[in-house]
């Protein structure tokens, strides 16, 4: 019973973190099982008439990769060709048949190279202040490159792939993987550290997977679906692969099994209409329509769901597809609601992600149950607005000149009761009623009289990070004319155009899934330069931005190290943004 109190007190504690106090607690998936940095690496694609597995075998690991002695000989670490590589060096790596035989491999190629370069997500989604990724385990610069195939006459219901073993069946050396069946890849990195079966659909490569259920990919659904609540915007984004669109859709592809760009172009016209047209988001109560719908192709792999960017070709049997509808809401909806009515044979459980600021709600839909709802409980949040910029630059001496009026005459009067000859009690009595109201009168309205110089480096520092964190939140907007009145809080009227161009130009960051970051957080302003140029100044700084965004049910965050020039003019004592160039834009480390 105590036990219990104490956990329900930590649940109440955590949901007072994240939604009274506003804290944004959105997870992302982020490939921790450093199998892509493994000493040794093999790649597995299940093909039509054969397995092909490609070998990179550390130096100090070979030994395990052949068999016998035949490692004996040293092996130069030149690329290329090497003749005391062993004919047999990899067939230690067994591919088994679903009775159990081992396939005789065939050796396509042996040779010396440099490793091939594993991309993650894992670089993008690390957050700010969160620490590095443990450092791998120390490997040879270059590696033996081993390919082989595993031929089969008849298509097997399952294969099974088996890592040099020790005399307890485990793993005698550390190896990472990725499997793929054709297309289609099977599993994220994944260490294979004991034999492993892969169960195949040949009808439908999508749904092989491996029989241990950690050996898997991410996104392991062929139809996802995913909300994102953030400001100025609802995003309603759906993974699904053209072969269940060609059974929603008439495509006319005839018997096409691979599809030119122009295909393309029609299949994505099309999709986008269908869904358009499907959309089914309610919020606040009201059908809304999107404003904007982007069919594109998508590749799923190790580093996440990315964007195709112009292909010239797809496979028509296993290509993905995306679709992004925007729906533009100027705060958080209050409500929202969704009815789910695609469903397909193979896929009667769809998975939903409802994100918002707070963070990311994983659900899922059924034929018997498709409703989705959101409601708004975020307590403390404040719709980000830009605000005029009224530093006080320390350029200009502030004077109550009222007071000052009075107590010049109250010292007048003074001077007269101490000249006077008779009735002196009357200077001294408006003297004292003069001084009175020169006190009061010092809360009045000031005139300001400028002092010489320029606005120095801290004044400059100060509008400078004000000016970058209206330019973030004016970034928010989706709409052009939206877009143009935020930045009139602080751009020069006459400036708007090609300051906002400037900003879209230089700012704009986008993410490894095709995903528009978002500035978190401005850091680190620091001023380099401050010139005086006429009514203005010219400032030239430094600065460090947190940017992040979601796409495809990932959470992408970075940092950013920018440098740009700013003009900037006081008018009506509040500074504006009379020019900007960004001049350089370098992702941390």
């Amino acid at each position: 019973c105590r036990m219990a109190c104490i956990l329900l007190v930590l649940l109440q504690l955590a949901f007072v973190y994240v939604n009274l106090l506003g804290v944004p607690a959105r997870a992302d998936w982020m490939p921790s099982t450093g199998a892509e940095a493994a000493l040794n690496f093999a790649e597995i694609i299940v093909l039509d008439d054969r397995v092909r597995v490609a070998l990179e075998i550390d130096f100090a690991d070979y030994p395990a990769f052949v068999p016998g002695d035949a490692s004996a000989i040293p092996i130069s670490s030149e690329a290329g060709p090497n003749p005391a590589l062993s004919p047999s060096t990899g067939s230690t790596f067994q591919v088994l048949d679903a009775d159990g035989s081992s396939i005789e491999p065939q050796i396509r190629t042996i040779d010396v190279r440099d490793r091939k370069p594993r991309p993650t997500a894992q670089s993008w989604a690390r957050g700010s202040g969160s620490p590095s990724p443990p450092a791998g385990p120390q490997r040879s610069l270059r590696v033996i490159y081993a390919e082989l195939d595993y031929p089969f006459t008849e298509r097997p219901e399952t294969l099974t792939f088996t890592p040099p073993l020790d005399d307890k069946g485990v793993a005698s050396v550390g190896i990472g993987f990725l499997a793929h069946h054709g297309r289609v890849p099977v599993t994220d990195y994944r260490y294979l550290s004991a034999a492993e079966t892969l169960r195949l659909d040949w009808d439908d490569p999508w749904y092989s997977a491996f029989a241990n259920p950690n050996l898997s990919r991410h996104h392991r659904s062929a139809l996802m679906s995913f909300i994102s609540i953030e400001p100025r915007e609802v995003r309603h984004e759906i993974i699904f692969r053209l072969r269940d669109l060609e059974e929603w859709v008439d495509l006319d592809l005839g018997d096409a099994e691979t599809l030119t760009a122009a295909q393309i172009a029609a299949i994505e016209e099309k999709a986008g209409h269908y869904f358009e047209a499907l959309d089914p988001l309610i919020i606040d109560g009201k059908e809304v329509t999107p404003s904007s719908v982007k069919a594109v192709v998508l590749e799923v792999g190790a580093s996440g769901v990315t964007i195709v960017e112009d292909p010239k070709t797809i496979d028509r049997s296993s290509a993905l597809m995306g679709v992004i509808l925007s729906h533009p809401h100027r705060v958080l909806p209050k409500t929202l609601a969704l009815t789910w009515q695609l469903f397909t044979e193979g896929a009667q459980k769809i998975p939903v992600s409802v994100a918002d600021p707070a963070g990311a709600v994983p659900g899922g839909v059924t034929p018997k149950d498709p409703e989705v709802t959101w409601t708004n409980f975020l307590r403390t949040w404040q719709e980000p607005e830009v605000t005029p910029v009224a530093v006080r630059a320390g350029r200009e001496i502030p004077i109550p000149a009222l007071a000052l009026l009075f107590f010049g005459l109250s010292v007048f009067f003074v001077v007269k009761a101490f000249r006077a000859s008779s009735q002196r009690w009357r200077w001294v009595v408006s003297a004292v009623l003069t001084l009175l109201v020169a006190v009061v009168t010092v809360r009045a309205p000031v005139i300001t009289v400028h002092s010489p110089g320029g606005s120095g480096k801290e004044a400059a520092k100060l509008i400078s990070d004000a000016m970058l964190k209206n330019a973030a939140t004016a970034m928010l907007e989706t709409q052009p004319e939206t877009f143009d009145v935020a930045l009139e809080s602080f751009v020069a009227e006459e400036e708007i155009g090609p300051v906002g161009a400037e900003m879209r130009r230089g700012l704009s960051v986008t993410l490894p899934s095709g995903a528009r970051a978002l500035t978190e957080t401005i850091e680190d302003v620091k001023v380099e330069k401050v010139e005086s140029s006429g009514d203005g100044v010219n400032v030239l700084a430094r600065w460090t931005a947190t940017v992040s965004g979601g796409h495809w049910g990932h959470l992408h965050r970075r940092k950013i190290h920018y440098r740009g020039l700013m003009d900037l003019e006081e008018m009506n004592r509040v500074w504006k943004l009379r020019g900007l160039t960004i001049l350089s834009a370098r992702p941390a480390a």
